[in-house]
């Protein structure tokens, strides 16, 4: 519902999202369906068909929707497949993939081989596609330090109003305190934004219609801890706000840290696959049946692949249809890099392709796409490493500081007994303002460490979680040991 009411009433807005989203998933599709494009062609199959093929091949949904309308334009209106590129080509809102298919048009016009044309396609498009993403590593990493810049200040300026508010009108400087910290709080979700768009990350978990059991339980796990999260404040926030927001974070950690240990599992998947891809192409390349390329497997340990390895040989030997076979495959192991390169093999190997060159293009793809993620991951640890202590630092001294005023509060309560000049400090708001500024920072570093990571949701939640429990619990107990320690020290 909400969705459809920002449509209507931005109706500008929504298109411009889904033109760059779209955007985004064709060039993150690209590479993978290059190669697959360029494998097919190794087929020595009309180029109609591999454009029925390439429309019909739903994990690259993005692109082949575009392959539906060439099609559609061949065999439904009778134009050539020089024209009929051209014209889908207009369509689309990357440039990168407009440019691909005009020059698939100008080669089909000169009579090239489709293979050929295919085969310097790709050589040439991920040798750019390696130096692109290692600028955008580097542009993100600049960003990374420009954030922390800006996040280490933005604790000094919120304390600055604070006292300002406190030393001249505080009718005027509280509100404006608290419109200070949303304005920062926006500032850095845009900036998070920037950081996101200069490099999107891939999810790691499959896109695909199917999704494993588990998977699905921890997405009903992850709802539910996010509706169990206020029910902690509800029942101790009014007394103990910080120790409510810490309970609070709780279910959102926990749900996180379970999604995160799938996703590391999901990963280990992706580590062996290779291996499992180099023995099963080395063996069908010597024109062995797939079914005993597996039961080979079958005696090699691929650590977490075994079962989903077994569970594909069992369907096979059942008689199943391979490619309902395959595609089980794919949603167990749930990973969608794994989901595009085996979608990729399996077709090679149906339609009697190169298995053995292609196989090593795959690899050597496989080998390039999870590079650049691991240095990625290089990013996301140095950011990680100085936002969460930094994220802790920042709410120490916000208890250091509220403690202070809490006590200077009673004190001057105490003094107003004998002396005429009376101090009044707003230590409730002081509180409440702090809490703000937790809740707000907490969600904002988690998005940006999201956004820059983007592995699945679960990140997300994990980092929301870990940043509250962690802020309100060193503020309570940084509050009360500075409260006691001052005590401790008047008293004497």
């Amino acid at each position: 519902m909400a969705s459809k009411f920002n449509s209507k009433m931005f109706p500008f807005f929504s298109k411009l999202k889904s033109l760059s989203v779209r955007k985004y998933n064709i060039e993150s599709e690209l590479p993978f369906f290059l190669l697959y494009l360029w494998s097919i062609a190794s087929t020595r199959v009309p180029r109609t068909y591999i454009f029925r093929f390439a429309s019909e091949k739903h994990v690259f949904k993005n692109i082949s929707s575009f392959f539906m309308k060439i099609k559609v334009l061949i065999e439904g209106w009778r134009y050539e497949h020089a024209t009929a590129c051209e014209v889908v080509g207009k369509e689309s809102p990357s440039k990168i993939f407009r440019e691909f298919l005009s020059r698939m048009a100008r080669s089909i016009r000169s009579g090239e081989p489709f293979e050929l044309f295919m085969s310097r396609e790709y050589t040439n498009f991920v040798a750019a596609y390696s130096e692109n993403m290692e600028r955008m590593m580097n542009k993100l990493k600049q960003l990374c330090d420009a954030y922390v810049s800006i996040l280490s200040s933005t604790t000094f300026i919120c304390l600055v109003i604070l006292m300002l508010g406190l030393l001249y009108s505080l009718e005027t400087m509280l509100p404006l305190a608290v419109l200070v910290t949303v304005t920062i709080s926006v500032a850095l979700l845009m900036f998070s934004w920037i950081m996101f768009s200069a490099a999107r990350p891939d999810e790691i978990l499959a896109k695909g219609k199917i999704k494993p059991p588990k998977r699905k339980i921890l997405t009903l796990i992850s709802i539910a801890s996010i509706s169990t999260s206020f029910f902690p404040y509800l029942l101790i926030g009014f007394n103990q706000p910080f120790y409510g927001i810490t309970f609070s974070g709780l279910p959102l950690l926990v749900a996180g840290f379970i999604g995160k240990r799938y996703v590391a599992k999901v990963k280990r998947c992706e580590e062996f696959y290779p291996s499992f891809l180099r023995q099963i192409a080395s063996i069908c390349a010597t024109k062995v049946p797939i079914k005993t390329a597996l039961k080979d497997a079958l005696n090699i340990n691929y650590g977490p692949l075994n079962n989903p390895i077994r569970r594909l040989y069992n369907k096979l030997s059942f008689r199943i249809n391979s490619s309902v076979a395959w595609e089980s495959f794919e949603a167990e192991v749930d990973s969608e890099l794994i989901r595009r390169v085996n979608g990729i093999f399996v077709d090679v190997l149906h339609r009697g392709g190169n298995i053995d060159e292609i196989s090593k293009m795959l690899e050597s793809l496989y080998f390039i796409y999870t590079t650049i993620r691991r240095k990625r991951y290089q990013v996301v640890s140095y950011l990680t490493g100085i936002v969460a202590p930094l994220h802790v630092a920042m709410c120490g001294v916000m208890g250091v500081v509220g403690s202070f005023f809490t006590l200077l509060s009673s004190f001057a309560g105490i003094a107003a007994v004998a002396s005429p000049i009376t101090l009044k400090l707003p230590t409730e708001f002081i509180s409440i303002y702090f809490l703000l500024i937790i809740v707000v920072f907490s969600i904002n570093n988690a998005v940006t460490l999201y956004s820059i990571e983007g592995d699945s949701r679960f990140t997300l939640l994990f980092y929301i979680g870990l940043l509250l429990v962690s802020g309100s619990l060193i503020y309570s107990l940084t509050s009360q040991a500075t409260s006691n320690y001052l005590f401790s020290m008047i008293t004497s």
